[in-house]
This record gives structure tokens, C-alpha cells and sequence, in this order.
């Protein structure tokens, strides 16, 4: 049986505080608007149930209700934040604010934005927490089972391509490799930097969906093991006009197996893969 696991790889839900008890009102920012609470209901509901059915109801209101998501970010309830920043990035927000930061910052992480595209912001901000991790004999690898760096990062630089995001996740690998390969969500992607990066080349771009979207998806899926990708399970779970959520999974075994969460976005008459974030293993 897989176990869902999302929340646990986003770092507030690994080192929260004591949550609410159920039926408790959730400490909050000041609402901005009249949808604000059920919002918040709506986040609490996904929370409690991690049903994908919970999730693609978010995902299909989350460009309508930003300004719920944002506040929602900055909740002290740390489960809240979480789930509202999961929520932004997975719906492609142009701009989550200091959401990320706020999040991953106060543990040390280094997390994907909400943006469509890694912009120069964006390397910006990676490269100085690189540096500052440098020290002087290798790096600084910060508390056992801290989570460094955030796995759709990885797999956002993997598809980016370009060669400032191949500097920055060579530095990512000797990060690992010097700390012992500790942080293990994002480093086994990591430890496969040269495979899935030849397999996202040949395969991750410019995907056309028609006539069959789970067909395409699995021929195109590089992040999959090759062996498991034509068996792999692709389910549709939302759809606006220019982004798709998609849960795909494989099976490895009575107890062996991952499922993702994985976001398309439109492009032209083409999608292209914009986010890819481990949802559940066993």
C-alpha cells in the first residue's frame, strides 16, 4: 500500500508545533477577502482527508482565490501555510511573494517558487544560499534529517537546462555528496542528476496531448524509472485552460511504489512540465 506522504517534505509539517485540536480555530492573518474562510476551510479539508479529490477543488479556484492562498501563507498554524504554499506553486501562480521564505527559510530550505519559468531572481537566490552553505573545508550540512533543498527544485533546474542551472545543481551535488547524501528526498533525484537530465532532455519538452493524455504522459515521464514508465498510472485529477494536474504512479511491488503529483502548463500549442513533486512512497 502507498503512503500518502506530501506533507511530510514540505518542512513546516515536518518540525510544526502542536497543531490545533480538531474543531479549534486556526490562528490566522487578517482575512482579505469575503472567500477567506473557506479557503481556509478548504485547505483544513485537504489536510485532514489528503484526498486528491480535496486537492484538485484548490487547484481549480487557486489563480481565483491568490489572495486567501497568500494570507493562508503567513498562518502561524504551520500545517495551513504549508498546504496554502503547496497549493500557489502547484497552481502557477505568477508571483507567491515571500510565501516560499516564509515556509522554508525559518528551517534552513531552499524551496521552487510559484513562477512559471526560473527567472534571474530566482538563480539569484539559489546561488547565495549555496554560498552560503560553503565553508571552509566543504559545507555546512546543518542538522540530521533537515530538509536542504526543496525536490521540485531539482527537477525545475533538470528541465531549465541552461547552464547556470547546471553550475547550480553541480553545487547541489557536492552539497550532498559532502553531507552524505543526508537530505534523501531531493538527493536521490540528485544522485541521478546525469540520467534523468539525459532522459528529460530527449523526452520532457514540448509535449503534444493529443489524442491520448495518459499515453503521452507516460512516454514523456523521465522522472519515472524507464522500466516502470509504459505501466504507470496516469490519472487527470484538474484542468484550467492552460495548466493540468496529474497524479502518476508506478508500482514496483505489493509494497513497493511512488506516486507524484505533477503539473503541465500550456505553451503555444505544446505543454510543457512545470511542476513534478513526490506525493506518496512505500
Amino acid at each position: 500500500m502507498l503512503t500518502v506522504v506530501v506533507f511530510s517534505y514540505i518542512p513546516c509539517a515536518q518540525t510544526k508545533k502542536e497543531s490545533p485540536a480538531s474543531g479549534d480555530p486556526i490562528v490566522q492573518s487578517a482575512p482579505t477577502s469575503d472567500t477567506y474562510s473557506d479557503t481556509l476551510r478548504m485547505l483544513k479539508s485537504w489536510l485532514d482527508s489528503e484526498e486528491d479529490e480535496q486537492l484538485a477543488r484548490l487547484f481549480s479556484v487557486g489563480h481565483a482565490r491568490n489572495g486567501d492562498l497568500l494570507s493562508a501563507c503567513r498562518s502561524t498554524d504551520e500545517d495551513t501555510a504549508a498546504a496554502a504554499f503547496l497549493t500557489l506553486q502547484l497552481a502557477g501562480q505568477l508571483d507567491c511573494g515571500t510565501c516560499p521564505d516564509s515556509v522554508w527559510d525559518k528551517h534552513t530550505g531552499l524551496a521552487l517558487s510559484c513562477a512559471t519559468n526560473l527567472k534571474s531572481a530566482d538563480f539569484e537566490r539559489m546561488e547565495r544560499w549555496l554560498a552560503g552553505r560553503r565553508s571552509r573545508n566543504g559545507y555546512k550540512c546543518g542538522v540530521e534529517g533537515e530538509r536542504r533543498i526543496d525536490e521540485p527544485l531539482v527537477y525545475a533546474l533538470i528541465l531549465d537546462g541552461s547552464s547556470r542551472s547546471q553550475s547550480v545543481l553541480a553545487e547541489m551535488v557536492a552539497l550532498e555528496r559532502f553531507c552524505g547524501g543526508t537530505d534523501s528526498i531531493a538527493g536521490e533525484a540528485l544522485g541521478q542528476l546525469q540520467s534523468l537530465t539525459t532522459a528529460a532532455r530527449k523526452l520532457g519538452h514540448n509535449l503534444k496531448l493529443e489524442p491520448d493524455i495518459q499515453t503521452r504522459v507516460r512516454a514523456s515521464a523521465f522522472f519515472l524509472p524507464p522500466k516502470y514508465r509504459n505501466d504507470s498510472d496516469v490519472d487527470v485529477l484538474a484542468q484550467t485552460e492552460d495548466r493540468i494536474l496529474l497524479d502518476a504512479s508506478y508500482r514496483c511491488g505489493s509494497l513497493c511504489g511512488r506516486g507524484y503529483f505533477v503539473v503541465l502548463r500550456k505553451e503555444g500549442n505544446v505543454w510543457q512540465y512545470a511542476i513534478i513533486r513526490l506525493a506518496r512512497v512505500s
